[in-house]
């Protein structure tokens, strides 16, 4: 078992770590905003959903499957590693071939040069997330954190200053590179770890038979979570798709902290429990994270007022507020099932995972479209709370509760009870003045959870007495 001391440092330095790479990227889409057009938003936007799908095929794959694997036989490493390799060059290929039928697809002739940009860094991820599955499962989490630190940087100051040279969307595909490059150099020395190029045929199923789920459980997440931007892209053209994707990178800001918090951690931990622990373990976790992501999603929502958006982005950025209610929405679930996601990947069963996504995934293209085509994008944004959101994390539980034998009532209450306990909070929030909305909100929110959650207030209680007077002794004893 790993111990609590262990598992509240690697906590920090995943957070640190995630929260660095998102205040960097906020400073970049800040300075951005300012510098280019939402159309050159538009533009890296649907470049960014090709390169979405090839990763798929390398990110969460060999990497995912050393940390459940372990890395004490070089033979499941090595294949792991060649494997990973072999599909980042195929994926190369791949979308330097499609490039130039996409940009005729879109009518934006320079998205060839763009996507086959991005074909050198598909490379280069194929052997970063091998080199980074290796150090998140010795838990080297502080040299991740370093790591992460020295990739924003390098992406903020390469990015913003060739968006201040005048290149335009080049600016994103200039620091793309930049940072890949220094992520698979620092990677690579810090696993201290020998790969070999080697495909050992008595462990070539099971790598292939891992590596086939996860990349079929990525495809769907793939679909749920990019094609809403293809639709918009499409049907609604680029300057629309910016406003969408710069919501979406405010909202998911904080999902991407926890969703890394579950996988980096998440994954080893629940790999090392028994399995009479799993069920327990999990809840205990959903219930946790749903009571404080709750309110902070509110938060964000109060905060991303009209007034602010104008001061911090621009007038011209004000469309966003329209779907940003709905985006919250996904955020919200999308961190309580990346729990659950993390679980079933360290049981070593991907295979649900890609089952329920991949079913989803034809049902939410279709919900887009219709969106797009009767609400614009706050018609997408709608579609994706009601599809991605509630419809999804559902059918997500249930399945997977079917599946394992557990009790789907009770991890669906504690999916959803703290979202109708912060809605009424949110609505007597908004009948004060904009600086005093945060602090009435986290006080009714409070009084929520002492009233209809008196057992983990009462447990946040000990535990907060528990911390206070330790620090009150500490402070005695000097």
């Amino acid at each position: 078992m790993i111990k609590a001391s262990t598992l509240l440092k690697s906590s920090f330095w995943i957070t640190y770590a995630t929260f660095i790479t998102r205040i960097f990227a906020f400073l970049s889409s800040l300075i951005l905003a300012r510098l280019l057009q939402p159309s050159d938003f538009g533009i890296v936007g649907i470049a960014y959903v090709f390169w979405s799908f090839f990763t798929l095929f390398t990110q969460d794959t060999a990497g995912a499957f050393i940390i459940y694997k372990g890395i004490e036989n070089p033979k499941y490493v090595n294949t792991a590693y060649t494997i990973s390799l072999l599909v980042g060059i195929a994926m190369a290929l791949g979308i330097s071939g499609i490039a130039p039928f996409v940009a005729i697809f879109f009518q934006e002739p320079v998205l060839t040069g763009i996507l086959m940009a991005f074909a050198f860094n598909l490379i280069l991820s194929s052997a970063s997330y091998v080199y980074a599955g290796v150090m998140t499962r010795q838990m080297k989490y502080q040299k991740l954190a370093n790591i992460s630190l020295a990739n924003s940087i390098t992406r903020l100051l390469c990015t913003t200053g060739a968006a201040f040279l005048g290149f335009s969307y080049w600016s994103f595909v200039i620091g793309d590179a930049a940072s890949w490059v220094v992520n698979c150099v620092l990677t690579r020395y810090y696993a201290e770890y020998k790969f070999r190029l080697q495909i050992d045929p008595v462990v070539k199923s099971e790598v292939l038979s891992f590596y086939s789920s996860t990349v079929a459980s990525s495809f769907g997440l793939y679909t749920n979570f990019n094609l809403d931007n293809f639709t918009v892209g499409k049907m609604l053209g680029s300057a629309s798709l910016g406003y969408y994707n710069l919501a979406y990178q405010l909202t998911s800001a904080f999902s991407t902290i926890f969703t890394a918090i579950f996988n980096q951690l998440g994954m080893p931990m629940f790999a090392q429990l028994a399995v009479e622990q799993h069920e327990k373990s999990l809840l205990k976790v959903v219930e946790q994270t749903a009571i404080f992501t709750a309110p902070i999603c509110a938060l964000i929502f109060l905060i991303l007022d009209p007034q602010v958006v104008t001061l911090v982005f621009g007038e011209k950025w004000l469309p966003i507020r329209t779907v940003i209610p709905g985006l919250l929405v996904f955020t919200y679930f999308r961190i309580i099932n990346s729990s659950l996601f993390s679980m079933l990947v360290a049981k070593g069963r991907p295979d649900i995972n890609a089952r329920v996504n991949l079913q989803i995934a034809p049902i939410a293209v279709v919900s887009f479209m219709i969106g797009a085509h009767l609400g614009g994008i706050l018609g997408v944004s709608i579609v994706v709370a009601i599809v991605l959101g509630v419809g999804w994390t559902v059918y997500w539980w249930w399945v997977s509760c079917k599946k394992l034998g557990w009790s789907l009532k009770t991890f669906i209450l504690a999916c959803f009870y703290p979202i109708f306990l912060v809605i009424p909070c949110v609505v007597i929030s908004f009948s004060l003045p904009l600086l005093f909305r945060p602090l009435l909100l986290v006080i009714t929110y409070v009084i929520g959870i002492r009233i209809f959650m008196s057992k983990h207030f009462n447990m946040y209680q000990i535990r907060l007495n528990q911390v206070s007077n330790h620090l009150i002794a500490k402070f005695q004893s000097r």
